[in-house]
C-alpha cells in the first residue's frame, strides 16, 4: 500500500470541489433554518447532521483523497472499490448518531429555570472541560489519527461497501475523540448561534488539516479555560454572548 499511486489532479479536484459543495450548500441551509432549535428529536437531529456535514467536511478531505488513493490502487489488482461517498457516509454516521445523543440529553435535562439560574455557571464548566481536554493525550491521539490516517488505513483497510462504512465510522469515531471538546464549547456557547458556529468549524479545520496545526491545539484550550472562568465567576454573561 505505501506503493499506491496517486490521485490525479481531475480526480483529486472533482472529489475535493463536490465535498466543499456540499458543505457550502449545509451552511447555506443552516444558516436559513438554525434560528429557532426544533422542538422534537427527530428534527434536532436532521439540523445537527446538516451542521456537522456543514462543518465538519472540510476537515475530512485528506482522509478522503487518501481513502480514494487506496481504493484505485487496490482496484487495479480485482479488489471491490466503494465509491468514496460510502466513507464519507460512514464517518458523517458517527456525528448524527452523536446527534441524536446529544438531542436526548437535552430532552431529559430540558427545564428552562434550571438554566436561567446556573447558565453563566453551566457554560464556564463546559468551556473549562473542553479547554482541559486540549491539554490530555487522548486529544493528542486523536488528533494525530485525524491529521495522519495513513497508519490506520494500512492496518485496518477492508474492501468493499461495508468495508468503506466501517472505515468511515471508525474514522468517524477517532474525529469525535478529537473535537467532542470543542462541540461541547459550540453546545454551551450557543449551537445556533451561526458565528460561534464558524468560530468552532475554523478551529477544527487548522487542527486537523493545516501545517503543524496540533501547535494551536495548547492556544485554543488556555482561550477556553480562560472563557471558562469568565462565565463562571460572572464576568461575561449568557446573555451577552447570546447577542453575537
Amino acid at each position: 500500500m505505501s506503493n499506491s499511486p496517486q490521485l490525479s489532479t481531475s480526480v483529486k479536484y472533482l472529489l475535493g470541489g463536490g465535498l466543499l459543495i456540499v458543505s457550502i450548500i449545509a451552511w447555506l441551509v443552516s444558516l436559513r433554518v438554525m434560528t429557532v432549535v426544533p422542538g422534537n428529536i427527530p428534527g434536532f437531529v436532521a439540523l445537527w447532521t446538516v451542521m456537522m456535514a456543514a462543518m465538519m467536511l472540510p476537515s475530512v478531505m485528506p482522509a478522503m483523497w487518501l481513502f480514494a488513493t487506496v481504493a484505485q490502487s487496490r482496484k487495479q489488482f480485482g479488489f471491490p472499490a466503494a465509491p468514496t461517498a460510502i466513507f464519507i457516509g460512514g464517518y458523517l454516521g458517527i456525528w448524527i448518531s452523536t446527534g441524536v445523543g446529544v438531542a436526548l440529553v437535552g430532552w431529559v435535562s430540558a427545564g428552562g429555570a434550571t438554566m436561567n439560574a446556573w447558565g453563566n455557571v453551566l457554560v464556564g464548566g463546559a468551556l473549562i472541560t473542553a479547554g482541559i481536554y486540549q491539554f490530555t493525550r487522548w486529544k493528542a491521539f486523536c488528533l494525530g489519527h485525524c491529521r495522519a490516517p495513513i497508519h490506520f488505513f494500512m492496518e485496518h483497510w477492508r474492501d468493499g461497501l461495508l468495508g468503506a462504512v466501517q472505515m468511515g465510522a471508525h474514522h468517524g469515531l477517532y474525529c469525535l475523540g478529537c473535537c467532542w471538546g470543542l462541540m461541547l464549547a459550540l453546545i454551551a456557547l450557543g449551537l445556533m448561534n451561526p458565528v460561534w458556529m464558524g468560530v468552532i468549524a475554523l478551529l477544527i479545520f487548522i487542527e486537523k488539516t493545516r501545517s503543524r496545526g496540533e501547535r494551536f491545539v495548547p492556544f485554543i484550550g488556555a482561550a477556553l479555560i480562560l472563557a471558562g472562568i469568565g462565565f463562571a465567576f460572572g464576568w461575561v454573561s449568557v446573555q451577552t454572548i447570546g447577542g453575537m
